[in-house]
């Protein structure tokens, strides 16, 4: 990127009238003064999310993106990794718990970029950030290299020392505060955009404090107040609660910074968005996630607020504080379709939403409307999900 000397001596030095290059100077010290980044074009209208539960082979994948590109939307936002394991060859991390931990003989990131490329839909990667690892057993010992083996200190710990332990149908998660954390997911966000030129864009999920642990001060280690130290120059964050809590709220963004600066440096183009949490108030005090700020100093393009809810008057009034708090860049709303046994509801909380001025609509998930599991039998709830909510053919 060009500094803002560069553009001023360019504005300087050409032929256009003095009073034109005055007001550049002034559009040029206002962007950068008023700590805001240009918007950039984010073409997504309707997405959705294809999670790592809902593929097995490559034939569910060509299978899947058919279905997508049939029913209308324009966007793919494809699980490839979820807890400290990929679904994609790599050399950072190892293969899915749902392919085994083992090659399935075929690669579901080079398939679903040839099918995206094919139907010209686009295609974003989608990583879950933080977590390393899930449910209640720990990672075989097969996968030695997988993060709770390898990387213990990686993780969070309470102030007695004591790893945050595993816990049913949730996540761990590493801790945001250590440089090596956000070093490694975004080697792995590298990897994916090198090694697949048709990826349009980085969706990064779980980038927060999660939920579970809340209760607990995580993280309390030695090492993360010794940095906390350094940052505030408080001796720790009894001595001034508020200060701790920004700081940990300042080492998500940094995360969320890195990852952008790095993957921005392997391909300029790249579109970078987040699942965020319902609204900006939540978002800040419970899991320390403060997405308002990454929108305006350009860290992400577009933000995907997960307003996952079953009543219309509240996920309404919550569109319209995320709403407000975007200041318009780029919104995609999040929708919980999966829990509505009503279609109207889905239906109505995306008119809602496109009447509220976000540019587009996200539905999780893909097995909300149509079967992923080939010994059950396709429900009429996902049948007349379709019927309702998605067209029968797309415009090109």
């Amino acid at each position: 990127t060009r500094s803002l000397c560069d553009w001023s001596s360019d504005v300087c030095s050409s032929d256009l009238p003095m009073i034109l290059k005055i007001a550049l100077l002034w559009i040029l010290f206002a962007i950068v003064f008023s700590g805001c980044s240009p918007k950039r074009e984010v073409p997504i209208r309707k997405a959705i999310w294809v999670t790592r539960w809902d593929y097995k082979t490559e034939r569910d994948i060509v299978d899947l993106m058919e279905n997508i590109d049939k029913a209308g939307f324009d966007t793919v936002l494809f699980q490839v990794r979820g807890n400290a394991t990929v679904l994609y060859p790599s050399a950072l991390e190892p293969w899915a718990e749902e392919f085994n931990h083992e090659d399935p003989g075929f690669d579901p990131l080079e398939t679903v970029c040839r099918e995206a490329r094919v139907r010209d839909l686009n295609l974003h990667a989608w990583i879950n950030a933080v977590p390393g690892w899930r449910g209640i057993t720990p990672p075989p010992s097969t996968t030695p290299e997988q993060l709770w083996n390898s990387k213990p200190e990686w993780f969070l710990y309470s102030k007695a020392g004591e790893r945050q332990p595993l816990q049913p149908n949730y996540y761990v998660a590493l801790n945001p505060s250590y440089p090596e954390v956000r070093d490694h997911v975004a080697k792995i966000c590298e990897e994916i955009l090198t090694g697949y030129p048709e990826v349009d864009g980085i969706h990064l999920d779980y980038i927060r404090f999660l939920e579970s642990g809340i209760e607990k001060d995580y993280p309390r280690d030695d090492r993360t107040e010794e940095l906390f130290t350094a940052d505030t120059g408080y001796s720790s964050p009894e001595d001034h609660l508020p200060a701790w809590n920004d700081w940990r709220r300042d080492q998500v963004t940094k995360m969320v910074q890195v990852i952008t600066e790095r993957c921005r440096q392997a391909r300029r183009d790249v579109l970078m968005t987040a699942a965020v949490y319902r609204t900006p108030l939540i978002a800040h005090d419970r899991v320390r996630q403060d997405w308002p700020n990454w929108l305006r100093r350009g860290y992400i393009d577009a933000v995907f607020p997960m307003q996952y809810d079953r009543e219309i008057p509240r996920f309404e009034s919550r569109v319209g504080e995320c709403m407000a708090a975007a200041r318009g860049y780029p919104v995609i709303m999040g929708l919980a379709t999966y829990l509505h046994d009503d279609p109207a509801v889905t239906l109505a909380q995306e008119q809602s939403a496109l009447l509220q001025g976000c540019q587009g609509v996200s539905h999780f998930a893909y097995s909300s409307f149509w079967n992923t599991d080939p010994d059950a039998v396709e429900s009429g709830l996902q049948k007349s999900r379709r019927a309702l909510l998605l067209p029968a053919g797309r415009d090109r």
